[in-house]
């Protein structure tokens, strides 16, 4: 790969996966060697639960709780009455250790984050130059969130000595940055969610020069560290701006990883974001069917700089399976059959290997028929986990519920609209897309969950026969995630179909029996009870995986403090028995709304 100026370009293959130590960040170290990686993200931070507990009214600053910033790890003088220098002494002081072991192992870093990022509003009432545009969703926040302005001189020299600063203890070549989404902008921008808005002072910069500007901020403070040829790369930027912005891009400058000659900079091995990864909440699941056909790809472009990154440490069939096949991986679908066959043999020996790697194939097809509930988020994210559909009870009358039946829920739903929105189950973050398209979608989540069950008795079938006890474990707890998988779209399902059956009633009226339905009352008593019944029992199955797992099979946080909407806490089984208890309690709330039969 050349770049514009002709020089040959050195290939980076960077390798990435969140990691719960140092320990674990060693041992990913190792592994980006035998890789052959040249980079590792360095940039993981604490999560910044101090934004948040600001206001815990505004679920809006949990988008950002897990994003890295340069303020997250150093407080210029300047932000030191706005933002704890604690926290940033904390991640500083993991960034130096993770440093330690990256020189150890000749590999470089890449800071992944986003920038700029929001600050407090008590900076812009002090210094009202630094506001720079609203960067929050409007559907999604009961605050407005400013970033500052990188156009003002002020702010951007603060943000060129931050650099300066960090990357003196740092050495980030790299800079993988997202900007318009999750607390940050730049002013004036299309993408931002509010609208184009900034202040006065800077709107007759065009876009091009704005974004070459922001860009720059990274390559100046690197280099007044001593670094060089350090690349910059923002995501977000929309389609349109594109044109105007790739002529006026200086060398090692990128938007949506493209340089003034539009070339691809990089390609992917595994799942980046797990946000894209179709599986989450549950820990882990196999994806060895994806990972094989990525392999493949990439091996195409042997120039183009490369992305591996895995979900966690517990992904240890990825991490094994791209060791042994990267880059020896011939083409075609029959080689990739073969390599996967291989594999399966390696757990569950030769006479059961086609048998495993059906059950590999069956995951992608599972997720195949649901990979385009994607709006804003998958489903599975934005429903189970950040409504709390999972551990939030299915009743027929919510505003009943009394404080200690809603609080243990209701504080990590994402909802910052009304009450009423909160109550609505298919009120997806201001959005409704999902409603009236349950009959529509019946069919895909039943055949969904059939396959996914079919796929998890496979994988329990081939528990005896593994060859050894890591075999052993990871069938078994593949076996156990299956299950969970299958009960999250089961979860998905039934909370969808109970809104639709209330969405037909009219709170304001009487409950009366159909006339077509005589002594049999209103046929939607029967129906929603049948619903809540279903959800009451899949929770009950959730529960009883859950405790017979020996390793996580949902992801939630270490410890109570670092609960959020986008994370369940580690107290999740009395979060879902909970949910039974006032599931069972409201049982009779129905009659409220529907006539029960005539007996």
């Amino acid at each position: 790969m050349k770049t514009a100026s002709g020089d040959k370009k050195m290939r980076k293959i960077r390798v990435q996966c969140p990691t719960k130590n140092l320990d674990e960040y060693r041992k990913l170290a190792e592994l980006a060697c035998q890789l052959g990686a040249t980079h590792l993200t360095a940039s993981q931070t604490e999560l910044s639960m101090w934004q948040w507990n600001e206001n815990r009214f505004d679920p809006y600053p949990n988008w950002s709780l897990h994003r890295a910033a340069l303020f997250k790890f150093i407080v210029p003088e300047e932000l030191k009455a706005y933002l704890p220098a604690d926290y940033a002494k904390r991640n500083l002081e993991m960034l130096e250790k993770r440093m330690g072991i990256l020189k150890e192992f000749g590999l470089k870093a890449i800071f992944d984050g986003m920038e700029p990022a929001y600050l407090p509003e008590q900076a812009y009432l002090d210094h009202p130059a630094w506001r720079g545009p609203r960067c929050d969703h409007p559907h999604r926040a009961r605050a407005e969130y400013y970033a500052p302005c990188v156009d003002d001189p002020e702010m951007r020299a603060i943000y060129v000595r931050t650099v300066k600063e960090l990357c003196r203890i740092a050495p980030f070549d790299t800079f993988e940055l997202a900007t318009n989404d999750s607390g940050s902008g730049l002013c004036w921008n299309d993408r931002l969610y509010p609208g184009p808005n900034g202040p006065a002072a800077c709107e007759h910069i065009p876009v091009g020069e704005r974004v070459v500007n922001y860009l720059s901020i990274f390559q100046e403070g690197a280099q007044q560290a001593g670094l060089s040829n350090v690349t910059v790369n923002v995501r977000n930027i929309l389609a349109h701006d594109v044109p105007a912005i790739l002529p006026l891009l200086k060398e090692g400058q990128f938007i949506n990883n493209q340089n003034r000659t539009q070339s691809i900079a990089a390609q992917e091995i595994g799942f980046k974001n797990y946000y894209l990864e179709y599986t989450a909440p549950v820990e882990s699941l196999s994806r060895l069917g994806r990972v094989a056909e990525q392999i493949q790809e990439v091996q195409k472009y042997p120039e183009n700089d490369l992305i591996i990154a895995f979900r966690g440490f517990q992904e240890k069939d990825s991490m094994r399976f791209v060791l042994k096949y990267y880059n020896k991986m011939k083409s075609g679908p029959v080689a990739r059959a073969q390599a996967l066959i291989d594999e399966a043999a390696q757990y569950v020996g030769k006479d059961h290997a086609e048998e495993l790697y059906q059950a590999w194939q069956n995951i992608e097809k599972a997720y195949d028929q649901v990979a385009f509930l994607d709006r804003g988020g998958h489903i599975l994210v934005l429903g189970p986990v950040q409504q709390r559909w999972l551990t939030r009870p299915l009743v027929a009358c919510p505003e009943l519920l009394a404080k200690e039946e809603r609080d243990y829920y209701r504080e990590f739903q994402f909802q910052a609209r009304s009450e009423e929105d909160a109550d609505d189950l298919l009120n997806l973050q201001g959005h409704c897309w999902m409603r009236g398209c349950y009959p529509a979608m019946q069919k895909r989540f039943n055949e969904t969950i059939r396959l996914v069950r079919q796929t998890a008795a496979i994988m329990k079938k081939l528990i005896p026969f593994a060859v050894d006890p890591d075999a052993k474990d990871y069938l078994g707890s593949q076996y156990l995630k299956l299950r969970l998988y299958g009960a999250l779209w089961r979860n998905i399902r039934n909370t969808i179909a109970c809104q639709t059956v209330l969405d037909t009633v009219d709170r304001n009226a009487v409950p009366s029996p159909i006339p077509a339905c005589g002594r049999m009352g209103d046929f939607r008593y029967q129906n929603f009870n049948e619903i809540t019944r279903n959800e009451i029992d899949n929770t009950l199955e959730i529960i009883s995986l859950l405790e017979q797992a020996k390793e996580p099979i949902l992801q939630t946080a270490d410890t109570p403090e670092f609960e959020n909407v986008m994370l369940f806490g580690p107290d999740i089984v009395n979060q879902l028995r909970k949910k039974v208890a006032v599931m069972e309690a409201h049982r009779r709330d129905v009659t409220r709304l529907f006539m029960e039969p005539d007996k």
